[in-house]
């Protein structure tokens, strides 16, 4: 670890953790934003007793219905993914402590 860097509170860690992360996406940015509003509510809504199966079947439905049929959701802690989806429908963020990756197929 760099010892030049100030140390964090853990105020400020949650602060920072509790802003989604956008770590990769090929979407537009309309989209994008969307999706992210999408995600963040359901993760919230679902993330006090982890029930991620209903969290990842609430973004796939509302996803349906904004952009059209055949999107699948991952949501969970400690996963990784290889995927083949169509360009422009990949979005993966992380939350907290949760990680979504969201993709059209």
């Amino acid at each position: 670890m760099n010892e030049d860097l100030p140390p964090i509170s853990e105020k400020e860690m949650r602060k920072l953790m509790s802003k989604a992360l956008i770590k990769h996406t090929d979407m537009p940015q309309e989209m994008a934003t969307e999706t992210l509003e999408v995600i963040t509510m359901a993760v919230d809504k679902f993330q006090n007793n982890k029930n991620y199966e209903a969290a990842s079947l609430l973004i796939k439905n509302t996803l349906d219905k904004k952009f059209g049929l055949t999107w699948h959701c991952a949501v969970g802690e400690g996963f990784g993914f290889d995927v083949t989806c169509q360009n422009r429908y990949l979005i993966y963020v992380f939350y907290g402590n949760v990680g979504v990756v969201c993709y059209k197929c």
